[in-house]
């Protein structure tokens, strides 16, 4: 007799994808995957919700992989002097347009998205430049200080932390408003395309070996310029930032590549945003 018994159901139950739930390997991630599946298409998530009814460290565990893995898109704005949190899940992994157009909504009501889950980091650091995630330091380290063993001393820190990094954020912010794009540095497509197809090829010995095969290298490439230019995203690259824009979209692919044949081992927490804008 099969110790699966499954029961045909009508009304009140949730469909799943079986690939996302014989792919994750975390049943904290399953599990909130589930329930939250379960819930209607108009449902708000709210983190508070899951805490109080799952507690912090499973619900936190459990958005980490599941970010890991692009079912979840956690997207940030500051309307006034309120934060506003969006959070989204799928069964099915998202993709970058489907994430853009998050942004795009965001961006149209009048808002600016100030931090995007690590996966689509890329998305923002060609809109956005100066882009840093002001959330992903200090929630790396949160996960340690909600620790049973957490000390007064940590939580002392961890406000500090923040009341520096929240100043941080605010002088950037007044920077980036004050000087604004040097629109005259915008490229003409056929300029911008040369420009980055110089880069991609300077990027090709430290990315390419072990990864991709010229040919591929040059499939890929010519793909990522293509989407650039057509998308318009071009228009929002001045000349300065050609060599920052393209190395992060490449080391994004070069991660991307390196999990999908597993050469490298995750940890918990997403790969923390390397800030490539002030990095020499």
């Amino acid at each position: 007799m099969n110790g699966i018994i499954k029961r045909r159901k009508t009304s009140h139950y949730a469909q799943i994808h079986n690939q996302v739930l014989q792919s994750l390997t975390d049943i904290r991630a399953i599990g909130l995957l589930s329930h939250l599946m379960s819930m209607p298409d108009d449902w708000v998530i709210r983190k508070t919700h899951l805490y109080n009814k799952f507690g912090r460290g499973p619900v936190s565990s459990g958005i980490a992989v599941l970010e890991n893995h692009r079912h979840w898109v956690h997207l940030s704005y500051r309307n006034g002097r309120e934060n506003i949190h969006h959070y989204h899940l799928s069964d099915g992994a998202f993709s970058d347009s489907e994430v853009e157009e998050m942004v795009l909504e965001i961006e149209d009501a009048g808002f600016k998205v100030k931090h995007i889950s690590e996966p689509y980091h890329h998305l923002l650091s060609a809109a956005n430049e100066g882009y840093s995630d002001p959330f992903s330091n200090v929630d790396f380290q949160q996960l340690n200080f909600n620790s049973p063993f957490s000390t007064v001393e940590n939580r002392q820190l961890l406000k500090k932390e923040k009341k520096i990094k929240n100043e941080q954020i605010n002088r950037d912010q007044t920077n980036i408003v004050n000087s604004q794009y040097d629109y005259d540095s915008i490229l003409h497509p056929e300029e911008f395309k040369k420009a980055i197809t110089s880069v991609c090829n300077e990027l090709y010995s430290e990315y390419a070996p072990g990864r991709w095969s010229k040919r591929a290298w040059q499939s890929l490439t010519e793909a990522f310029i293509t989407e650039t230019l057509e998308t318009n995203r071009y228009r929002q690259i001045p000349r300065r930032s050609i060599q920052a824009y393209t190395e992060a979209a490449i080391r994004k692919m070069a991660f991307f590549n390196d999990r999908k044949n597993e050469r490298i081992t995750y940890p918990e927490r997403p790969v923390p945003f390397y800030d490539w804008l002030n990095t020499d």
